[in-house]
C-alpha cells in the first residue's frame, strides 16, 4: 500500500488559493464546511493548511475579527505548513501513518511540490479494515 492508492485527487478536494484576500478566503473556507483546508498558490504549489485553529489564534492575537481583517492579509498569511506537512505521492505506508495519526488528512504533492490531493484518515482506516477482513476470511 502506498499514498497513491489512497489519494483523493485535487479535482474533488476543497482547497483555497493563497493569494485570495482574507475576507473572501474566509467565505470560501466556511462554504467548504471543513475545519481545515489545503492552501495552494496560483501555480498549484502546496503552501500549507488553513484551519479554524489558525484563524482563532490570529483573532485572539489581534483582539478582534475586524482588526484581523483590517491588516490586509491573504489566505497564505494564515496557512500553516508545520502542522500539516505534505507527503509525496510515492510515500510509503510508514510515512503516511506517521502523519495521519496526528491530523485528519495528509496533503499529497508530486516531486515538484504541486498539490495532488489528500489522503484522509478515513481512507487509511477503511483500507486497513478491508485488509483485515480479507485476512480473516482466508483463515
Amino acid at each position: 500500500m502506498n499514498t497513491a492508492m489512497l489519494l483523493t485527487p485535487k479535482s474533488t478536494v476543497s482547497y483555497l488559493y493563497g493569494e485570495t484576500d482574507l475576507e473572501e478566503g474566509l467565505k470560501q473556507f466556511m462554504k467548504a464546511g471543513f475545519t481545515a483546508v489545503p492552501v495552494i498558490n496560483k501555480d498549484g504549489i502546496y503552501i500549507g493548511v488553513m484551519s479554524e485553529r489558525e484563524i482563532l489564534y490570529r483573532i485572539l492575537d489581534k483582539g478582534s475579527f475586524q482588526s484581523l481583517l483590517n491588516e490586509g492579509l491573504t489566505i497564505s498569511d494564515l496557512a500553516c505548513d508545520s502542522r500539516f506537512e505534505a507527503v509525496t505521492i510515492d510515500a510509503g505506508v510508514d510515512t503516511l501513518l506517521a502523519h495521519i495519526t496526528e491530523q485528519n488528512f495528509v496533503p499529497v504533492v508530486d516531486s515538484r511540490g504541486m498539490f495532488s490531493g489528500i489522503v484522509t484518515r478515513r481512507a487509511v482506516l477503511k483500507r486497513f479494515e478491508t485488509k483485515l477482513n480479507m485476512e480473516h476470511r482466508s483463515n
